[in-house]
């Protein structure tokens, strides 16, 4: 036994995790022949996208995430591969999971947002029904439409969204496509009905400055950050604030920002930082959760100590009411001593 098996047998906790990066190339292929996709695309399109389930053209990330789950079609096709999604996360003991999905994607597609939220929802209760996995759902905003960026918001504070198990509202995609400031109506509008928001910062190099975006988007949480610690007046800005973090070190390993998880600075973001590893898009980064923690483990050279607290990090920063977290804190440090007789000593 060792660390490894102790990471894999451990409860966890996702609170970053985007729907349409997770979809598993079985789930696709047979969406792809039950909804008969390549009669509605030219060949040389339909042959580009299927090659890339199989190696993904990194410059095309939101646009993989984007045209695989437009080809969910149909209520059933979304409620499946909510299971499906669902399902592998069960196989790596994780508990809860903060889906991020973009609502306009399916909304586009023909369903009513009523359909849309009775399929994730059919699935997830299945999900949970089955393998005792709770995922909530984080709205996002596409970076590319900010003019959605009002119906989402009303969407996200509606009643059906609440009744629906929506947590929060997130935006998604490259800084440079838009600035902040043509969300910050849609933020502060969810702002006002204290519903959760997180935003990406510093994920690309010519990002705007951190102080911008939290003026702008005023967010609980922050994601995709790149430099963040080499930085000491950013460090300062989150520590003050309290804002905490979610990061996913193979997303910099495949943008080519560094050569080996080694390079990763995770010893300076426990230290300075409330730090927490989300799976981010497992299926077209080619990682999970579990596989993020055992690589930056041993990359880093952390102990169990660092592991457990990366783990109840991302419990604590979770949108869960209050007695939930303390509930499965309880339930996880539990198991985690158990674990720890089992695989560590």
């Amino acid at each position: 036994m060792s660390l490894d098996t102790y990471i894999q047998a451990m409860p966890k906790v996702d609170v970053h995790i985007h729907f349409e990066g997770s979809l598993p190339r079985d789930t696709i292929s047979r969406i792809v022949d039950q909804n008969d996709i390549a009669a509605s695309m030219r060949q040389r399109e339909y042959n580009e996208w299927m090659g890339y389930l199989n190696k993904p053209d990194y410059r095309k990330i939101d646009d993989l995430a984007r045209v695989y789950a437009s080809w969910l079609k149909y209520p059933e096709d979304l409620s499946r591969a909510v299971y499906d999604v669902g399902v592998a996360l069960y196989k790596q003991n994780v508990r809860y999971a903060e889906m991020f999905i973009s609502p306009a994607i399916y909304t586009d597609n023909g369903l009513a947002f009523e359909q849309f939220m009775d399929a994730i929802n059919d699935g997830r209760d299945k999900v949970l029904r089955g393998w005792k996995v709770r995922m909530d759902w984080v709205f996002t905003v596409p970076r590319d439409r900010p003019r959605k960026g009002d119906d989402i918001a009303r969407w996200t504070t509606s009643a059906t969204a609440r009744k629906g198990n929506v947590v929060g509202m997130a935006l998604s995609g490259r800084e440079d496509v838009q600035p902040s400031d043509q969300f910050t109506k849609a933020f502060q509008a969810v702002e006002r009905r204290d519903v959760p928001r997180v935003a990406p910062a510093r994920s690309v190099t010519n990002a705007e400055p951190l102080p911008v975006v939290l003026e702008n988007l005023l967010p609980t949480r922050l994601v995709d950050l790149w430099g963040i610690a080499t930085d000491p007046e950013a460090l300062q800005v989150l520590a003050e604030r309290q804002i905490p973090i979610v990061v996913t070190p193979t997303r910099e390993m495949r943008l080519g920002r560094i050569a080996h998880l080694k390079e990763y600075p995770m010893r300076t973001l426990l230290a300075e930082t409330k730090v927490a590893i989300g799976a981010n898009m497992p299926e077209i980064y080619r990682t999970n959760l579990t596989e993020e923690l055992i690589g930056v483990a041993k990359a880093s050279e952390l102990t169990a100590d660092d592991v457990d607290k990366l783990v109840l990090n991302a419990l604590d920063m979770s949108f869960l009411p209050a007695d939930a977290r303390t509930s499965m804190r309880e339930q996880f440090e539990a198991e985690f001593g158990e674990l720890r007789v089992k695989h560590l000593n």
